[in-house]
C-alpha cells in the first residue's frame, strides 16, 4: 500500500509532463499550419501600407492645384489615407480567416462607440469639410481666430495649423475655426498698417503730412494703391497724433510699422519739425509772509 502511495506522485508527474508536451507539440503543428496565412497577411500589409502612402501623395499633388489649393490637399491627404488604413485593416483581417460578419459588426460597434466618445473629433471633421468647400483662406494666409494669429500651414481633418510670429505652433480645432469669428489679413495680397507720430503743437500740419507722404512713398513698403494718407488722429497732451496709414504687401504686415517710425523720425528732424516728448509744468505758489 505505501509502495503505491509512493508511485502515484510519479505517474501524475509524468502524465503532467506528456500532457504538457503533447499540448506543445499541438500548438507548434497549429502555427507552422498557420505560418503561410500570418506571412501573406503581413506582406499583404506592408504593401498595402506602401501603396496608401502613394495613392495619398497622388491625392495631395492632384489637389495641390492652384483651383483646389494647398489646404485641400493637406485635408484630402489625411482623409484618404485614413479611409485607406480602415480598408487595409479589413483586408488583412479576412486573410486571417476572421469572418467578415464579424468584422463588420465590430467595425459598427466600434464606430458607434467611438461616435458617443468622440463628438468633439466628430465636429472637428465636420469643420474640416466646411473649411475645405468655403475655403476662407488658404496655405499661406495670415488669419487672425479669437485671441490666435498666425499664418496658415496644413489643415487636417482635425486640427488647423498655425505658425505665429515668434514660430510657435498652434494647433485649432477645425470646428472652433469654421464656426468662430474669423478674419483673414492676406486674402486680397496686401493690407493697410496704421502708425502713430506726434508732432508738436507749433508744427504746420500741412508741411508735416507733405514729409511724411514723400517718406511713406520712399520707404519701401508702400504699395501705392490705395494712396497713404496721412490723418490727425488726437490732440494729446504733449502734441498732435498723426496717424500714418499704409498699404502694404502682406510679407511686409510686420516689419512695416518699426521701419516707417524710424523713416517718419529721421524725415521729421531733417525738416526741423518738433517731435515732442511729455513735459510737466509745475507751477509754485509764493511764499506766504
Amino acid at each position: 500500500m505505501l509502495l503505491m502511495l509512493e508511485n502515484d506522485p510519479l505517474e501524475a508527474g509524468e502524465e503532467a509532463i506528456k500532457h504538457t508536451t503533447t499540448l506543445f507539440a499541438e500548438l507548434g503543428a497549429k502555427f507552422f499550419n498557420y505560418l503561410p496565412t500570418l506571412l501573406i497577411a503581413v506582406v499583404v500589409f506592408l504593401i498595402g501600407i506602401l501603396v496608401s502612402r502613394l495613392i495619398a501623395k497622388l491625392v495631395n499633388r492632384t489637389l495641390g492645384h492652384k483651383k483646389v489649393g494647398r489646404a485641400a490637399a493637406s485635408f484630402g491627404k489625411s482623409l484618404v489615407k485614413i479611409i485607406l488604413y480602415v480598408m487595409l485593416a479589413v483586408i488583412c483581417l479576412s486573410i486571417l480567416g476572421v469572418p467578415m460578419a464579424s468584422i463588420i459588426t465590430v467595425i459598427g460597434t466600434a464606430g458607434v462607440t467611438v461616435g458617443l466618445a468622440l463628438q468633439n473629433s466628430l465636429s472637428n471633421l465636420a469643420g474640416g469639410f466646411v473649411i475645405l468647400f468655403a475655403k476662407p483662406f488658404g496655405v499661406g494666409d495670415y488669419i487672425a481666430v479669437g485671441d490666435a494669429e498666425g499664418m496658415v500651414e496644413s489643415v487636417t481633418i482635425l486640427y488647423t495649423k498655425l505658425i505665429s510670429r515668434d514660430n510657435r505652433s498652434i494647433y485649432l480645432p477645425n470646428s472652433i475655426v469654421s464656426s468662430g469669428k474669423l478674419v483673414n489679413l492676406s486674402q486680397n495680397g496686401k493690407l493697410r498698417v496704421t502708425v502713430p507720430v506726434t508732432v508738436a503743437y507749433s508744427t504746420n500740419l500741412d508741411q508735416a503730412r507733405t514729409v511724411l507722404i514723400q517718406m511713406i512713398r520712399e520707404s519701401g513698403v508702400d504699395c501705392k494703391k490705395p494712396e497713404a494718407t496721412v490723418m490727425v488722429k488726437e490732440l494729446a497732451d504733449s502734441g498732435v497724433i498723426l496717424n500714418l496709414n499704409v498699404w502694404v504687401k502682406q510679407e511686409d504686415q510686420f516689419r512695416a510699422p518699426p521701419l516707417l517710425l524710424e523713416h517718419a523720425k529721421n524725415a521729421l528732424e531733417a525738416a526741423k519739425i518738433e517731435i515732442p516728448f511729455p513735459q510737466v509744468t509745475v507751477h509754485t505758489a509764493p511764499p506766504v509772509k
